[in-house]
């Protein structure tokens, strides 16, 4: 069985509980939702008696005993192992790695860490491979066997960092992962979880072709808690799942906040829940007894945010606003933001412009007003470039695949723009990014530099 959180607790308030949970993606949603399920099975005052929560590294092997122990006031017995690692595989640890580097750049170290070490024992690598990551030296081949991320300088600092945590505070490799865990949890399956007791399993990606996988959604009920797209592009939050937390946390509060303020959330929110959670609770405490929140309370809270400086930086740059975005760099500086992950960002919105102004030149005649409402290009522009066209390149098709408000945000920022002037900026930026490896020139001026390249006139 497949569903939600709510639908999984409905079916418990109606009688059905399953003797198996999964509760996989986000790693906030999934470890919350299996609370909510785990208050439904169990009152909160027998909770201390009758749940038991499992270290999967140093306790895996009491599972079956815990299962068949007997809740000392009767009820319903359940056994909870939170962030599992039996769901690993080869084939799934690009995702993995890709939610270790989420999890860096919202500031949340140990869990980048953790799901780093992941990594390394699925892939059956050991203390050499960490100290060569942490020197900065692994070769390609092995960084696409291993990683299975594309490699950019933002991906570089973080294998580097994250190694090297690894390394000085001499963390240990998982000994077991994958294949090795999920044989644990089958046999007790293939037995039989006894009908008093239930089996909650939280973990933030799985390798669905994985027997157990398939033996949980035959036999129990397993809830995708993803907040992102499978797309691998996607690097923010789904905005719906976004929205609606954004919703519950400020009905929660008993206050109100329009669409535009929303909006303005949904675009510095980065990519866990977690951390648009904690900024939300910001959020909340800063607008104190009011009733309502306002985009500047959003725009004041989230200001010095990583995500909102970089969001800042990248509308600053598709408006050809070179003084905005002087201002932005400097906020990202200042936070010690490296600047070869500036310089990559700046390289992958040009390159998202260039999309946009191909798709702009073929399918809307090169033209588009920058001052149209999102309504109106809602209704009137979007359906224009799912008409099929001659010499089709694929730009309005990456277009579409992206949300609707960020391919809005792109095409008027790319009807600011030639095509010429933009491969001038994506070349201006390698440009830079070798003059920061080969010179000793201030990385400051450089980026400024950079930036009135990009932003000529603005």
């Amino acid at each position: 069985m497949t569903g939600t959180v709510a639908k999984a607790i409905a079916e418990v308030e109606q009688g059905r509980r399953y003797p198996v949970y999964l509760l996989y993606g986000d790693e906030f949603l999934a470890k919350e939702g299996a609370k909510g399920i785990i208050g439904t099975l169990v009152p909160p005052e027998r909770q201390s008696l009758s749940v038991e929560v499992v270290s999967e590294d140093n306790d895996l092997a009491s599972l079956p005993i815990r299962l068949n122990t007997l809740p000392l006031f009767g009820g319903v017995k359940v056994v909870v192992v939170y962030d599992s690692k039996a769901f690993l595989s080869k084939f799934n640890l690009q995702g993995v790695a890709q939610k270790s580097q989420d999890a860096w750049l919202a500031g949340e170290s140990e869990r980048s860490v953790r799901l780093f070490l992941q990594i390394v024992a699925a892939a059956g690598e050991g203390e050499g491979f960490l100290e060569r990551a942490a020197r900065g030296e692994v070769l390609d081949p092995e960084w696409a066997r291993v990683l299975s991320i594309e490699r950019d300088p933002e991906a570089e600092a973080w294998l580097r960092e994250v190694a090297r945590t690894a390394v000085a505070d001499r963390l240990a490799i998982p000994e077991a992962a994958g294949a090795g865990l999920a044989r644990i949890y089958e046999d007790s399956i293939q037995r039989g979880i006894p009908a008093y007791a239930s089996l909650i399993l939280t973990t933030e990606v799985v390798d669905e072709r994985r027997s157990l996988f398939k033996r949980i959604s035959a036999a129990g009920f397993v809830i995708d808690c993803g907040v992102r797209s499978r797309r691998t592009w996607d690097t923010q939050m789904n905005p719906e799942a976004a929205r609606a937390k954004i919703r519950e946390m400020v009905s929660a509060a008993g206050k109100s906040i329009d669409e535009e303020a929303v909006a303005s959330i949904l675009n510095r929110a980065g990519s866990t829940m977690r951390g648009l959670v904690s900024e939300m609770e910001k959020l909340l405490l800063y607008v104190g007894a009011r009733p309502a929140i306002r985009t500047a309370d959003v725009l004041e809270v989230f200001r010095h945010s990583r995500e909102a400086n970089i969001f800042d930086l990248t509308n600053a740059v598709s408006s050809r606003d070179a003084g905005r975005a002087l201002l932005a760099l400097r906020s990202l500086l200042t936070q010690r933001e490296p600047a070869p992950l500036i310089l990559n960002v700046l390289a992958g919105e040009i390159r998202n412009l260039i999309i946009a102004r191909s798709a702009l030149d073929r399918w809307l005649d090169g033209r588009l007003d920058p001052a149209i409402s999102f309504e109106t290009f809602r209704v009137r522009v979007l359906p224009r470039l799912k008409e099929p066209r001659e010499g089709d390149d694929g730009s309005a098709a990456r277009l579409l695949e992206m949300t609707p408000f960020r391919a809005y945000h792109l095409l008027r920022g790319a009807s600011r723009f030639s095509l010429a002037r933009l491969i001038q900026g994506l070349e201006a930026i390698h440009e830079t990014d070798l003059t920061l490896k080969t010179s000793g020139h201030p990385e400051a001026l450089l980026l400024e530099q950079l930036l009135i390249k990009i932003c000529p006139g603005g």
